[in-house]
Formats: C-alpha cells, sequence, structure tokens
C-alpha cells in the first residue's frame, strides 16, 4: 500500500512540474552581422494596437534604416490534426506565437521565436524585444 501512494504521489509531482514548463525562445543571429546595431525601421504584420503601442514606446524606430524589424504573431491555434491530441490533452500545444525578424533586405540577421501557452500580449512583446536589445544594441565589449 505504501508503494502505491509513493507511486502516485510521485506521479502527481510529475504532471505538476511538466505543467509548469516554461515556455524558451529561439533565438537565432547571424555571425556576419555588425554589432551593436545603430537603428532599425518597424514592419508589423497585423495591426495590434496594444502590441504596437508597445513596441513603439520601447525603441525610436527609423523609417531611413536598412535594418527592418518584422513582428508577427498568432492568437488562439487551433489544431485539429489527429497527432496533436495528446499534445493538447497535457496542455503542451501553443495558443499563440510571437516572432520577431530582423532583416537586411531579404536576409535575415536576427530572429526571435517563441511558442506560448496563453495569447501574445504586450509583455511577451517586451520580452522578445528586451531580449533583442540584449543581444543586439547592448553588447559590454562590443565589436565595431
Amino acid at each position: 500500500m505504501m508503494k502505491i501512494k509513493k507511486i502516485l504521489y510521485l506521479s502527481l509531482l510529475l504532471f505538476i512540474v511538466g505543467c509548469e514548463e516554461k515556455k524558451e525562445a529561439k533565438i537565432t543571429i547571424n555571425p556576419k552581422l555588425s554589432l551593436p546595431i545603430e537603428c532599425m525601421r518597424l514592419d508589423i504584420m497585423d495591426r495590434d494596437e496594444e502590441l504596437l503601442d508597445t513596441i513603439r514606446e520601447l525603441y525610436k524606430f527609423d523609417d531611413k534604416c536598412d535594418l527592418t524589424l518584422t513582428i508577427s504573431y498568432k492568437k488562439d491555434i487551433v489544431c485539429t490534426s489527429p497527432g496533436s491530441i495528446s499534445a493538447r490533452a497535457s496542455g503542451k500545444f501553443p495558443k499563440s506565437f510571437l516572432d520577431m525578424k530582423l532583416r537586411r533586405g531579404m536576409e535575415i540577421e536576427y530572429r526571435y521565436y517563441i511558442d506560448l501557452y496563453s495569447n501574445v500580449d504586450s509583455s511577451d512583446v517586451e520580452e522578445g524585444f528586451s531580449r533583442l536589445q540584449r543581444d543586439l544594441i547592448e553588447l559590454k565589449g562590443s565589436k565595431k
């Protein structure tokens, strides 16, 4: 009986820890990119005013810059594929994503991509841009 209780307790603990899994962004940086970057132009694929206001408060974008930050996202993702049933049932299926790409022409210089288990909001944009800022703008001992 004691062994069963231990197994149930361990299973419950693993379930709780599994549900509290942190989201992790995927970052890609072109090694040829000259750092720190001097400016960015903004291009948002969707016109969500809250997200636009948030990103414009975080940085002074320059329409004349040759580096373009493109922000795209999707909310309320629903997948009806039979293969995703177990992911949806365990709560591991993303509800939205945020994708920030810094391009020079068609070449991607930097990319921040994250799947989210809730809908993308201003705090997610702030977190993503903060990471971009640390990686590309606020460098210590940076090369020019």
